[in-house]
């Protein structure tokens, strides 16, 4: 692969392989898109560094190469995200083409994601670092591009990666390539009483 920064144009890629993962499924097509493209900005939103992965040989021409990417942020104090703010009001027109059922889930969404933020946060040293977003659109191409970002950032002087993930993804890949389990916990307001939704933060540590 051909490791370079994230390029921003690569951003619909990426929405269209969390679309189906993160968005409400009962929800309209255009819905559901903004829905998960909310919850990518807002992952990215404060990122210091990323990287991205384009496979150097397609099968097809019109192949896209990109294959995956990876964003990390350093620990922040300030909740705020100004960036996901301007980008929501934007897409929206500060909510007015929303309707008061969709604001609500947008309202949801932001809780948790700022709740799990700052679980992390608390969690993290000032040499420590979040994993904020890693995708991997090819099979066989996640792994060795977040080895290559880990190295990186270690070589920037990291100590250690957190990230946070939930039921609803593939939490147990982290736990076959070397995380640790720091934190499982309920989150009630997703949950029911036959379906617990359960939260994880995971750590790894970057130093050889």
């Amino acid at each position: 692969m051909i490791y370079s920064e994230f390029d921003l144009k690569n951003i619909p890629r990426i929405v269209d392989l969390v679309e189906t993962m993160w968005a409400p499924p009962e929800a309209e097509k255009s819905f559901r898109r903004l829905y998960a493209e909310f919850v990518v900005q807002s992952n990215i939103s404060e990122y210091e560094y990323s990287i991205q992965g384009l496979k150097e040989k397609a099968k097809v021409a019109e192949e896209n190469p990109f294959a995956a990417a990876a964003f990390a942020t350093k620990k922040h104090f300030d909740s705020e995200k100004k960036q996901l703010d301007k980008w929501f009001n934007e897409a929206t027109c500060n909510g007015k083409n929303l309707t008061e059922e969709q604001k609500y889930s947008f309202k949801l969404s932001r809780t948790f994601l700022d709740l799990m933020d700052s679980r992390v946060y608390e969690l993290m040293e000032k040499d420590d670092i979040k994993l904020a977003l890693f995708v991997s659109l090819k099979k066989g191409c996640g792994n060795p591009l977040l080895e290559r970002f880990k190295a990186d950032l270690a070589g920037q002087g990291f100590k250690n990666m957190y990230l946070w993930t939930d039921c609803e993804c593939n939490y147990d890949w982290y736990f076959k390539h070397g995380f640790e389990l720091v934190e499982k916990a309920v989150y009630e307001p997703f949950s029911s009483p036959q379906e617990p939704y359960y939260t994880f933060v995971f750590r790894q540590n970057l130093v050889k």
